[in-house]
């Protein structure tokens, strides 16, 4: 059981983008994340200069979140300074307004640009805001555009579920409160989850 809590915390993120989330709470939340054995920890673009040393934690940062209303060359340069500052990930924000193939692909391409492997790119669906029509064209684009993985919510409109979103690419599914909600999105298809504190992986299940 030990091995297997092991193998399920490293495949979680702790979430840290939050509207309550501040300057002064990032540092505790990557020593939290580092003792509880997480896989990595999700921030705003103006924290990750303070992230430290990581130690190995993958820092994932979000981009044109929470709307997605920014310009896409805005979008692509705030992704590259997130790197620059130690960023090994991005979560790229789309317009939720936004369902035309060729606008998402063309954004997806230019953020892409900015940050080519080995860091990996994804793209938040909030699957729980979009109609099925609409996750498939963004999902779609992503595929084209070379997209790694797919996360279904940034937290700001609510949980993403996983079960019902198809995509063909990797899935993080996000808004796991226990570990209960843990092995399900797992069990439902997803082979990261988004964490809302550290407790979710240190409880036992009910």
């Amino acid at each position: 059981m030990t091995s297997d809590l092991a193998w399920l915390k490293g495949h979680a993120f702790l979430m840290c983008v939050g509207p309550g989330f501040g300057p002064q709470d990032v540092a505790p939340a990557v020593s939290g994340a580092l003792e509880t054995g997480l896989g990595g920890i999700v921030l705003s673009p103006s924290h990750v200069e303070l992230a430290g040393d990581t130690e190995g934690l993958t820092v994932a940062v979000v981009v044109g979140f929470p709307t997605g209303r920014h310009h896409s060359l805005v979008k692509a340069a705030e992704a590259r300074l997130a790197v620059q500052q130690g960023a090994t990930e991005v979560w790229l924000s789309p317009d939720l307004a936004v369902a035309d193939s060729n606008r998402l692909l063309a954004e997806f391409v230019a953020v892409r640009e900015a940050v080519p492997h080995p860091v990996t790119l994804a793209v938040i669906l909030e699957s729980s805001a979009r109609t099925p029509e609409s996750v498939a064209a963004v999902a779609g684009a992503a595929r084209l555009a070379g997209v790694d993985r797919l996360v279904t919510a940034g937290g700001w409109l609510g949980k993403g579920t996983g079960a019902s979103v198809s995509t063909g690419l990797p899935l993080t599914v996000t808004g796991a409160e226990t570990l209960e909600d843990v092995i399900t999105a797992l069990e439902s298809g997803a082979d990261r989850v988004g964490v809302s504190s550290t407790a979710a992986v240190d409880s036992p299940p009910h």
